[in-house]
């Protein structure tokens, strides 16, 4: 027996139900899409700030000259009266902490990328605040694409237990290696990048692997108060050819970054 409440629809109105429900399912999906959109937005805040804000630098200048990588870093060291009278506050490009910049010589170093890392952003250690991008650079003979790739390999990264930052350079094989190990060792870099303004800092994050790049400012320490209220002091390495201990935290050179030329694009 055929139900009383049955009611037969025309092919207009089964096609008219049909395009309401497909908007229905349409305007769902929108919804739900802008939900994700959102709850990511939220999420990923910061992330998303930091690549508007440094990731679209401007090259100052383009430059034929191709940067030479064949001479080791050029170094001058101020004297006392030179460092108290160059020093400094800067503020992060991130949150705005403030520390006390210390210059304690002028900086050029030309070389080919070896290794880069960026990852401090998301990081509670104050120097990550401030000194927002690693690279490692090698020159003379080191600084050969082919070479490197062929006998050697490196990395860069931050050790999240202690929070120092590292970067490794270890040979693939011992065998016909055209490089001696010493003059290997004495021939490369890590230094820790303090930008001096967002479009240096977005330069950097243009950089490749196997880039050649011209980089020119101070070798600097940095005194700030940490999250106990206490007054600490980052110091730089003055050589690079330190191993172990030097006269830094670290043997890495900490540059407060005036100019950077990454090929043929100079920024500044």
């Amino acid at each position: 027996m055929v139900s009383k409440n049955y009611k037969t629809y025309s092919v207009k109105q089964v096609d008219a139900k049909l395009a309401r429900d497909i908007k229905e399912h349409k305007m769902k999906n929108i919804r739900n899409f802008i939900f994700v959109l959102i709850i990511l937005s939220i999420i990923f805040r910061g992330t998303i700030s930091y690549w508007l804000k440094f990731g679209f630098p401007h090259s100052n200048q383009y430059q034929s000259e191709v940067i030479d990588v064949d001479n080791d870093p050029y170094l001058n060291i101020y004297t006392n009266e030179e460092k108290t009278e160059k020093t400094f506050t800067y503020k992060s490009l991130i949150n705005g902490n403030e520390v006390t910049v210390v210059p304690q010589a002028s900086y050029k170093i030309s070389g080919m990328v070896i290794a880069y890392n960026h990852d401090f952003l998301l990081k509670n250690n104050f120097f990550d605040t401030i000194a927002l991008y690693d690279v490692g650079l090698a020159w003379g003979k080191l600084a050969n694409e082919k070479i490197f790739k062929k006998y050697f390999k490196s990395y860069s990264q931050k050790n999240e237990l202690s929070g120092s930052r590292v970067l490794w350079v270890e040979p693939k094989t011992f065998d016909n290696i055209p490089i001696k190990i010493n003059e290997a060792v004495s021939h490369f870099s890590h230094s820790h990048i303090v930008p001096a303004n967002s479009n240096i800092m977005g330069a950097f994050l243009k950089i490749k692997d196997w880039d050649k790049v011209e980089i020119e400012g101070y070798l600097v320490d940095l005194i700030y108060i940490n999250q106990n209220g206490d007054a600490e002091i980052f110091k730089t390495s003055l050589s690079t050819t330190d191993i172990g201990i030097s006269r830094g935290s670290g043997t890495n050179e900490t540059i407060y970054v005036t100019k950077v030329k990454i090929n043929h694009r100079v920024y500044y």
